[in-house]
């Protein structure tokens, strides 16, 4: 039995062993980035999928209108980190016996009501029979500026590093309604509700940013990604991450741990020369958190008070 230890070591042992995932034409874009993007007569089309399965990223108690509106905001939030908007989903539906009609209807609810917020719309699925409930999601997007998008491994010395919205609040959320799944406040909107940041990708790439991804699984993993996919040395300075103060009485003394590894926060990590990263800060709501240099081999640092901050987690995986 194959083991992995991580997602990296799964498709580096794809692009070993697998000559299809390498024979990507040269203007598409396939492994690597939050989506795959293929040309087609000067038109972008992007394409990503993604799966939540139970007990690893919703539970069977909870209200199924979450997991139907999240598996499509994560489709979402890819297409917009690569710098398009969505056109139409699939949804192919693992259910087991004892899954119900309501259940199954709150799911479409959740579907039907991100799909009308932000884009896109159902064109069709799959249901089989599983021992285990899981719902995978494929999803097709266009570019918003044909022949731009943003990917990872754009990012170059002197870039400014810079984050959407807050980040910490998916992670409390989480811990929050494992504790009791009954309440509900800004934390738990966050986990079981998020946002995809559509609008904020259009204004980034029409004003010239080619770096992003977006915040599935923790800065700590993500910012890593960026490093590896560019080869540089990011650093962050931890005081300036926007995070909501409440969060210093929910994690206490371990509260940078919490923060920088909260993953599905589905925020975008947006990289980019200064000045047109601060030109940003006046029409999105972004937060500066630190820059980009040259580096022989890809490093992350995380400071607080100009101290590197020694970490105990290293974030979200889906082979964790």
């Amino acid at each position: 039995m194959i083991m992995f230890s991580s997602e990296e070591d799964f498709l580096e042992f794809l692009k070993k062993n697998h000559k299809s995932t390498n024979t990507i034409p040269k203007n598409w874009l396939g492994i690597g980035d939050d989506a795959a993007v293929i040309d087609i007569n000067k038109t972008d089309l992007i394409f990503c999928t993604d799966a939540m399965v139970e007990n690893t990223h919703f539970r069977s108690n909870q209200d199924f209108f979450n997991v139907g509106w999240k598996s499509i905001v994560s489709n979402q939030s890819d297409i917009a980190a690569m710098g398009g908007f969505p056109l139409g989903f699939t949804v192919t539906l693992g259910i087991n016996k004892h899954m119900n009609k309501e259940k199954i209807n709150r799911l479409y609810e959740g579907i039907n009501d991100a799909c009308e917020n932000f884009g896109g719309i159902l064109l069709g699925g799959d249901t089989v029979s599983s021992s285990t409930n899981f719902i995978s999601v494929a999803a097709i997007g266009k570019s918003f500026i044909s022949g731009k998008n943003m990917t990872r491994n754009t990012a170059k010395s002197g870039d400014f590093v810079a984050v959407t919205g807050e980040i910490g609040n998916s992670i409390a959320g989480l811990e929050i309604s494992e504790k009791d799944n009954t309440i509900s406040n800004k934390f738990t909107q966050k986990f079981f509700h998020p946002i995809p940041r559509i609008n904020e990708s259009k204004i980034a790439i029409e004003n010239g940013i080619i770096c992003s991804m977006d915040l599935s699984d923790g800065l700590i993993k993500d910012l890593y990604r960026i490093c590896k996919a560019s080869n540089v040395k990011i650093e962050i300075d931890f005081e300036k991450i926007n995070y909501d103060q409440d969060l210093n009485n929910i994690f206490n003394e371990n509260i940078e741990n919490k923060i920088l590894s909260s993953g599905e926060e589905y925020e975008l990590i947006l990289i980019g020369p200064a000045s047109k990263i601060k030109n940003l800060e006046d029409k999105i709501d972004i937060k500066i958190i630190g820059r980009v240099s040259d580096s022989k081999e890809p490093i992350l640092e995380f400071y607080k008070n100009k101290k590197i901050i020694n970490l105990s987690t290293e974030g979200f995986d889906h082979f964790g």
